[in-house]
């Protein structure tokens, strides 16, 4: 069987993760200002109404055109969110506090995602590095493969099967992904191939496939870091819920 570079393009789905859903963002909708009461029994405050507004303005935002930008629009939302929510005169006590403590919430989740600007604008580099690499990876397999269907077919053939071996990449898990490569193209190199043209056209091949590995590692640990956002981002949404609550809605899963 003659080796193709169908062998090794299709292994290049790289699903790009950054930081995942960093930012929970409460669906709170206008269905709060038509509950009659809490879910508790207790009365609905007066202030919902002006709350619920600034809940929605947050969900409606303008969302980012990419990771980075998107970052920066969230930032400056929930900053904005928090800035609002303490002008708001509330009178009802226990729903003041409430609010009291989203708005400080919302101050710092937007805090820590301003924080996580510069990890952002370096993981998306690191996502257009990837596709470059993706896309010289299949070039210099589709120059292997035009070499091998001019060499010799019994090596070629066995090489085929060698490279069937090539690590599947998709996912988020970039360190794995990395030592996978890694693996395999040591286990490619330590093959005796003959042909001198086919060995030089294998050499190119592997060396290309090895440059993304750095940046594979590089964005294992920039996805690392910025979900480390993400329990400040499960205690704004519990105080959006528990305001909610107060407000006669059905808390967000």
């Amino acid at each position: 069987m003659r080796t193709r570079s169908a062998l090794l393009a299709p292994f290049f789905f790289l699903v790009v993760a950054c930081g995942g859903a960093a930012a929970q963002e409460p669906k709170t909708s206008a269905d709060a200002n038509t509950s009659e009461g809490s879910g508790d029994g207790q009365p609905r405050p007066p202030e919902c109404e002006a709350i619920g507004k600034h809940l929605v303005a947050l969900e409606d935002r303008p969302k980012g055109k990419g990771p980075a930008d998107e970052m920066r629009s969230l930032t400056g939302a929930f900053l904005r969110l928090s800035d609002a929510l303490k002008k708001e005169p509330i009178e009802t006590p226990d729903f003041k506090k409430a609010v009291a403590e989203l708005a400080a919430q919302a101050e710092s989740f937007g805090n820590q995602l301003k924080s996580m600007g510069p990890i952002v604008d370096e993981m998306e580099q690191i996502q257009g590095q990837l596709s470059a690499w993706e896309k010289k990876v299949t070039s210099t397999a589709n120059a292997f493969d035009t070499t091998c269907n001019n060499g010799p077919k019994a090596e070629c053939d066995a090489l085929g099967v060698e490279l069937q071996k090539v690590p599947r990449i998709e996912g988020e898990k970039f360190a794995e992904h990395a030592a996978a490569i890694e693996k395999f193209i040591a286990a490619m190199e330590k093959l005796q191939v003959k042909d001198a043209k086919v060995k030089s056209s294998l050499t190119t091949m592997l060396g290309a496939l090895k440059e993304g590995i750095p940046p594979m590692r590089r964005f294992a640990t920039l996805l690392n870091e910025s979900k480390k956002v993400d329990p400040a981002g499960e205690e704004f949404k519990a105080q959006v819920n528990r305001v909610a609550a107060m407000c006669g809605v059905k808390p967000e899963e």
